[in-house]
Formats: C-alpha cells, structure tokens, sequence
C-alpha cells in the first residue's frame, strides 16, 4: 500500500512539474466556421474562411474641388465579401450607392425627384489588430482603391473616375458565424466627365458605416 501511494505521488508530481513546460498556446487556423477567437484544450483558434455582408452608411463630403456642381451628404446602402487569410489579414470586394442632392424634376407622369448617385467598386485589405483569443471583438484597420461614378436617374453618367479609402473599424461576434460591425473610412476621389474637361473634380469624404455580415 505505502509503494502504491508513493507511486501515485510520484506520478502527480511529475505530472504537475511537465504542465507550465507545455502550456504554450499555440495558434492554428480553426477547421470549420472559425467565426471567433477562442481557447480550446491549450490551442487558440482564429477567424478564417469566407464572409460576407450589407450595410448602412452615411457619406459626409468634407471639402469638394472642381465640378459643375457642388456635392452635398448623403445616405446609401453597400454589399462586401472577402476571405480571411491569416489571423491578421483578409482581402475584401466592396460596393457602394450613396444618394445625394435631391431635386425636382418635370416628367411626362408629373413632378418626381432625382438624386445625384455616387458608387463606388472597391478592394481593400483589412488587418486585423486584435488576437485569436480574444473572442467575439475584432478591431481592424483598412485601406484600398475603388472605380467611382456619379450619376443621375434621369441625366446619366456624369463623372468616372478612381479613388482610394484608408480608415477602420470593428466586427462584434454575437452569434455563431454572424457579426456585427462599424466601420469609419475617409475616400479621396479623382473624377471627371467621360471625354475629360475643366469640370473634372475631387472630392473628400468620409463614411460611417453600420453592417450585418455572415461568416461562412
């Protein structure tokens, strides 16, 4: 009886003095709709794989440059999807519609009301500041280029041009594989009419944007 507690004595020791040796956390990409970070048996699992999401968003013009006309704030909707590459970085296709300047107009059914519309295809990366572990928030910067147009309903393509947005923002994990998020970017944008011109303008302006996004 004595060996027997001594053996297990032993054994518990030994047990005890081998766990900080090997209590490194080692950080791996997790198998199957890894939409948070957690720690599971010593292993940290981060965010990998596709996602995608829609979004509200409000474009405030800072300061304008050029143009036949002067462009005011206003409200849209956006579309984005990327892949999360890495714990720190993932690549992500956006686009835009925002509605500006509204004013009325005479058609053969009556008055109605035209909008200036701004959109905007864009390519951004995203990295991602906070760590595996760390759950369901997820900090990030971002900065990418874009093809921008203005247009109208009822007057067509005004302006094409190319721009680029720099700024960040956050996702909150509050469900497996859903998240919300916001987001604050300021996009420069360099357009002008098709043929070219004195009117070709540049715009300053940054964007507040609420989302829903699904990670698949």
């Amino acid at each position: 009886m004595r060996r027997s507690l001594l053996g297990l004595l032993l054994a518990a020791a030994t047990v005890l003095a081998a766990r900080p040796a090997d209590a490194r956390v080692r950080v791996y990409p997790r198998p199957r709709h890894g939409y948070r970070g957690h720690v599971h048996g010593m292993v940290a699992f981060y965010p990998s794989g596709w996602y995608g999401g829609v979004s509200l968003l409000g474009l405030r013009i800072l300061d304008q440059r050029g143009g036949p006309e002067q462009l005011q704030s206003g409200l849209g909707v956006g579309v984005y999807g990327g892949f999360r590459l890495s714990e720190r970085l993932s690549l992500e296709l956006g686009w835009q519609e925002s509605f500006h300047n509204p004013a009325r107009v005479a058609t053969w059914y009556g008055s109605d009301v035209d909008y200036l519309v701004l959109d905007g295809w864009t390519a951004d990366a995203r990295i991602h500041l906070g760590r595996g572990e760390t759950g369901t928030f997820d900090p990030f910067v971002q900065g990418g280029v874009g093809l921008y147009a203005l247009s109208s309903q009822y007057f067509g393509l005004d302006s094409f041009g190319t721009g680029f947005q720099l700024g960040g923002g956050f996702d909150y994990h509050f469900a497996a594989n859903w998240a919300l998020g916001v987001r604050a970017l300021y996009r420069g944008i360099a357009m002008g009419p098709p043929e070219g011109g004195p009117d070709d303008l540049f715009v300053s302006g940054a964007s507040v944007e609420g989302s829903l996004a699904l990670h698949f």
